[in-house]
């Protein structure tokens, strides 16, 4: 019969460890030390120079409904001086990690024999050595090396702190210090993950719980491992009645205790963009200490339950769209989505990229792309204010415009997706189905400048080019400014500035600021309803379909640059403006047959279908200045409810015939033509 076979790596882990347990204890022993130089001591930390232990608690981010999602540090640490660590915990650490630390120095030897040979004898790492003391010099260190030579170090600086601090000061930094898992740093950082309560409110069965954390954070996390956290908790609660440090009764009372976790961030990593972006504003008013140990609370607009849903729906949708995607394996493929209130202008989610720890770019802020055809509302706008109706017609035919660049001389011909021309088209037809050359030819007639102006006062603050290239959506937005443009026509023509703070206040629970929505009234509500309508009708008959599939009223847009380097896709209701964007960071085609209605649609009916479950549908509410005639869809001519192509039209009072626009203006010209 074989014996079982024992991995060489498992037998000299132990080995080595008994190794240098011998090796300390000889070195200890020695007077001072002085026989065991030391390597370089250039990374020994000066305690002269520590700062760790000062109060401070890092700025606290609340949800739209006061519950904590993130903090504004990357370890979450609380400073708690050593009276206010209640007993039971402090007894619960010492009896798992350290029962002799208020007897021996920086060193327990008979600790470390007694370890190493346990260790030996079992052919793996079952005890610990180290002291409280060593392990406090341990985690000063900012490198976990695992040498001799660190471990002589180590020791050194044992050695000094206990020379320096009495025994309850060292215990109070390493209680402070040692790190409990989720991000938090410190018993207080911990009680208040874990269960959501102050370090002084901790109950026997929970301070013995944070207690056995110290060993394994992870293995033994209550979100991550209730069972294997119970059954540590126990072990603790059992040494601590060994050592005769509760009673039994006690004790087994608190072993029979289920584990019950109420965590303090809800959402923990779940929003790390608009963490950033929250960071970022407040930085322009409040200095980096002041955030990371100010105590403030910052109220956000940030809806959870919509943040979950958009993080979902993107990385759902890029996984589909790759998985279809052929020729490669597309891993850059990138995605952003931004949710509005646009009545207020609360941003309730924001999503910058499809994976925050691989790149902390913001998509949704930081970068400009071409909007393609989700560029041509704004044009509509323009044209509705001066008059136009969605029933008037434009030309789709061949048209051609001199451009030049320099001394170079050319004619850019703007051409359909689709490559054909179906003649005369209402404005209607020509935005539902975004067709590109009718759209040209209009802001052809209502002018550029007047397009320019009403996007700049509708948020658009990127730069936008003076061409009639420009209604095919060839100047780069960013998604956030776009999706609150949206936002205006969702609101009757009143824009709201994009806001993610609603108030901050001071550790004591004082008010130091308050936000009041920013609303401008920008467009007419008139013509801002006559937009909505066609982009309605955009989601019945047009590029943006797919939408219907949510069942309740929604205007929305497609957007597809050139070769689909971009896809874009933006809707509303009444009470919530989204905007999706599907890319690569260097622009690149996911192939020209794709466009967003296909690619991009679904990915943001999927968000919008979880963000509104359980509202009921809203309408849009027509203004008093709107009436309604039927029309033939493709002549825009009056007709009747018999006509099998009329349809309901809407029209500003008094005027309902078509009106001229004024003159072209000179502009310079792109050859850019645009996906729908």
């Amino acid at each position: 019969m074989k014996r079982p076979m024992i991995q060489k790596g498992c037998r000299f882990i132990p080995v080595f460890s008994a190794l240098m347990a011998l090796a300390i204890i000889l070195l200890w022993v020695t007077p001072k030390g002085e026989s065991a130089p030391l390597a370089d001591e250039t990374d020994l930390p000066t305690l002269d120079k520590l700062d760790l232990f000062q109060p401070g608690e890092p700025a606290i981010l609340l949800s739209d409904n006061g519950r904590p999602f993130a903090a504004f540090a990357n370890e979450y640490r609380i400073f708690v001086p050593f009276h206010k660590i209640p007993v039971s915990l402090r007894n619960a650490v010492l009896a798992i990690e350290d029962a002799r630390f208020y007897e021996h120095g920086p060193v327990d030897v008979k600790g470390i024999a007694r370890a190493a040979i346990r260790n030996l004898t079992s052919l793996r790492i079952k005890e610990g050595g180290s002291t409280i003391t060593q392990q406090l010099a341990k985690i000063l260190f900012l490198t976990p090396e695992r040498t001799l030579a660190r471990k002589l170090k180590e020791l050194k600086l044992a050695r000094e702190l206990e020379s320096r601090y009495h025994k309850d000061k060292i215990l109070e930094m390493y209680l402070n210090l040692v790190y409990l898992g989720h991000g938090a740093y410190g018993v207080e950082a911990a009680a208040r993950t874990y269960f959501s309560k102050l370090v002084t409110r901790l109950t026997l069965p929970e301070a013995a719980l944070i207690a056995g954390l110290i060993r394994a954070p992870a293995l033994y996390s209550p979100f991550l491992h209730p069972k294997k956290a119970k059954e540590r908790r126990d072990v603790v609660l059992q040494r601590m009645m060994e050592l005769k440090l509760i009673p039994p009764a006690e004790g087994r009372a608190a072993m029979k205790t289920p584990i019950k976790v109420i965590p303090y961030f809800q959402a923990s990593g779940l929003a790390p963009t608009l963490v950033d972006y929250v960071r970022q504003e407040l930085e322009r008013r409040y200095t980096p200490q002041v955030l990371l140990k100010g105590g403030l609370r910052v109220s956000t607009t940030l809806n959870l339950e919509m943040q979950r849903a958009a993080v979902l729906a993107l990385k759902t949708g890029l996984q589909q769209i790759k998985a279809g995607l052929k020729g490669s394996s597309h891993p850059a493929l990138e995605g952003a989505i931004v949710a509005m209130d646009p009545r207020t202008g609360a941003i309730t989610a924001m999503v910058g990229g499809s994976d925050y720890s691989r790149s902390q770019f913001n998509r949704a802020v930081q970068m400009r792309r071409q909007p393609g055809s989700a560029f041509k509302p704004f044009v509509y706008a323009a044209a509705f204010d001066l008059g136009f109706t969605p029933a008037d017609l434009l030309l789709d035919e061949p048209v051609r415009y001199p451009i030049s660049s320099g001394t170079q001389r050319g004619v850019w011909t703007p051409e359909n997706f689709d490559r054909t021309f179906r003649g005369a088209v209402t404005l209607r037809r020509a935005l539902e189905e975004s067709i590109n050359v009718p759209t040209v030819r209009l802001i052809e007639q209502v002018g550029v400048n007047p397009v320019i102006r009403l996007a700049r006062q509708m948020g658009i603050r990127s730069e936008l080019r003076r061409e009639f290239a420009l209604a095919l959506g060839t100047s780069e937005v960013n998604l956030l400014e776009l999706t609150a443009a949206y936002g205006t026509f969702a609101s009757r023509g009143i824009w709201a500035r994009p806001t993610s703070i609603l108030e901050v206040s001071g550790p004591n629970g004082e008010l130091l600021e308050e936000s009041a929505p920013e609303r401008v009234e920008v467009l007419r509500e008139e013509v801002a309803y006559l937009v909505t309508s066609v982009l309605q009708g955009a989601v019945q008959r047009g590029t943006a379909k797919r939408a219907k599939a949510l069942g309740r009223p929604v205007a929305a847009k497609t957007g597809t640059s050139q070769e689909a380097q971009d896809l874009w896709f933006i809707g509303y209701t009444p009470s919530l403006v989204a905007g999706l964007w599907i890319g690569y960071d260097t622009p690149q085609p996911l192939g020209s047959h794709q466009s967003a209605g296909r690619l991009a649609a679904p990915i943001w009916v999927a968000f919008m279908k979880a963000a509104l479950k359980g509202t009921p549908p809203e309408e849009f509410l027509m203004p008093p200045g709107v009436l309604t005639a039927w029309v033939n869809r493709n002549t825009g001519q009056p007709s009747s409810p018999e006509d099998p192509e009329a349809i309901p039209e809407v029209f500003i009072q008094p005027s309902t015939a078509p009106t001229e626009g004024p003159p072209p203006e000179p502009a310079e010209m792109a050859p850019a033509p645009m996906a729908p």
